[in-house]
């Protein structure tokens, strides 16, 4: 499964409400600024509290997920492909495939929502999030 990754630069939630107002959104999760381990927040300063650092939600009956960038992101430009993977070491092995011709955004680690998550722009100007699914 792929699931389309809606990018915003300080404007997920508003985003979110407003998509909430348009279709039927199911099952929905945010995990906020505020909300992270303080030890993570500096690979996001600086940003507001209200900053999205992920959410998931059904739109629609199709699972979509949206966060805020903390890199400027242009009209266009918004809409990447999370990859959710089974396992540690299939995210770092995507990754890798996914990395040749291309280049990391940011190389596979640990965050405080999964054991090991990475972002990718493939040879054709793709991007792609691997993310690991297993329990924290």
């Amino acid at each position: 499964m792929i699931v389309p990754f809606l990018n915003f630069a300080g404007r997920a939630a508003e985003a979110i409400a407003f998509y909430e107002s348009v279709f039927t959104v199911d099952n929905k999760q945010m995990f906020l600024f505020d909300a992270m381990p303080a030890e993570m927040r500096t690979a996001f300063l600086p940003v507001a509290e209200d900053f999205v650092v992920h959410a998931e939600m059904d739109v629609n009956g199709t699972r979509v997920w949206i966060g805020d960038s903390t890199q400027p992101v242009a009209p266009g430009e918004m809409v990447s492909i999370a990859v959710p993977l089974p396992t540690v070491e299939k995210v770092v092995e995507v990754f890798d495939r996914l990395k040749e011709g291309g280049k990391a955004l940011m190389a596979p680690e640990p965050t405080f929502y999964s054991p090991m998550m990475g972002t990718v722009q493939d040879r054709f100007g793709v991007i792609w999030h691997t993310i690991c699914q297993e329990e924290l």
